[in-house]
């Protein structure tokens, strides 16, 4: 039998824990040609969600998929636009039909496992404009909507500020086309889409995602235990949602090592929550050990400040407290936290990003209360 708790991959179909109301308004922000700019903290379910949205629209629509993780240059981002595109087209035509897509420059087109396009160097920016005119092109020739996805936005404006300038005087005018950002690291996300001086602002639709509804994870989690004959009680779930703060990603991870002792025993009791927990945290603790030691006194300071729940970080309590100079200093932790996002912001407070790192940070230094 396979486990039901999966994580660390696009999560679809019954695996999904239930994002209902985001799931159907992404839906139809696609169907309508409405752009929308996702965020939240890393392994929150963007993608999964996203992916969710594009498989259930089926072929109502045309899905490009741009991973932006590790783009370096605008040669590298122009062919993974072109090899998507390209994807989509038959392959007895294929030569034939990506005449007609691109104008100006002719790639290199490679037949393999995957399809991939190439650009040579000489042709870097007219190779750059022609990819982004594509998702439109490809829309007029499959007489389709196009929905394209560009996963982890935020890398793209490393390339600098005439990309993003590009890009928006492009896409504003593609009118089969929808486009949707994902970025984990909010502050840069709201540079692009929310400062009146980026090209992207007032862009799109901003969605941030939250944590997944207690009550719908709770259930989500007990019907997947049911379903493969695993009996857990509601208590047992509540202590897992609170050992992982109901984060998406850690709740899959634990409670895809719980199955495999629930399978054994036949059901779950709390000292089973509370060892498989203890394991999972060790299994850890030399990365977290080598987070703690690459970290200056001040960023530990403020670290293990929010891990034991502290919530006024700028008050002369905190400061005398913690030994800090100044609110200044404080400040500049939690920026330096916040861009190697170890911390992230939610409904007005700071969190220890991995809920197994919180713990740690506990059990290893204490509550200080």
């Amino acid at each position: 039998m396979e486990n039901p708790f999966r994580y660390g991959e696009p999560v679809v179909g019954k695996d999904f824990a239930d994002r209902k109301k985001e799931l159907e308004e992404l839906k139809m922000e696609m169907l309508s040609g409405q752009n929308v700019i996702i965020y939240s903290p890393r392994r929150f379910g963007k993608s999964s969600l996203v992916y969710n949205a594009i498989l259930s629209l089926g072929d109502r629509i045309v899905p490009l998929w741009i991973d932006c993780y590790g783009v370096l240059t605008k040669k590298e981002f122009a062919e993974k636009i072109a090899s998507e595109s390209l994807k989509h087209l038959k392959f007895q035509n294929l030569l034939k039909s990506a005449k007609r897509l691109f104008k100006k420059v002719t790639p290199k087109i490679r037949l393999g496992d995957a399809l991939e396009v190439e650009f040579t160097f000489g042709e870097e920016e007219t190779a750059f404009e022609e990819s982004l005119e594509l998702p439109q092109r490809l829309a007029e020739h499959l007489e389709k909507r196009v929905v394209v996805v560009f996963d982890e936005f935020q890398e793209v404006a490393e390339l600098g500020e005439d990309v993003l300038k590009k890009m928006r005087s492009k896409f504003q005018w593609q009118r089969d086309v929808a486009f949707v950002f994902i970025g984990s690291r909010r502050s840069m996300m709201e540079r692009i889409f929310r400062s009146a001086q980026s090209p992207f602002y007032n862009f799109g639709r901003h969605m941030v995602l939250g944590k997944i509804p207690k009550d719908e994870f709770k259930e989500f989690i007990l019907e997947k235990f049911k379903e493969t004959g695993i009996e857990v009680r509601e208590n047992i779930v509540d202590m897992v949602l609170e050992l992982t703060g109901g984060h998406p990603y850690y709740t899959q991870k634990f409670c895809h090592r719980l199955w495999y002792v629930g399978k054994l025993k036949g059901s779950l009791e709390m000292e089973d929550v509370e060892k498989t927990f203890e394991e999972l945290v060790k299994e850890s603790e030399a990365s977290y050990i080598e987070i703690w030691d690459s970290l200056p006194l001040s960023q530990r300071k403020v670290l293990l400040a929010i891990a034991r729940g502290e919530k006024d970080l700028y008050s002369s309590e905190f400061l005398i407290r913690y030994r800090f100079s100044s609110a200044s200093s404080v400040q500049y932790s939690i920026k330096a936290l916040r861009e190697k996002e170890l911390i992230h912001r939610i409904n007005g407070e700071f969190e220890i990003s991995d809920p197994f790192l919180h713990h740690w940070l506990l059990w290893r230094f204490g509550s200080g209360r």
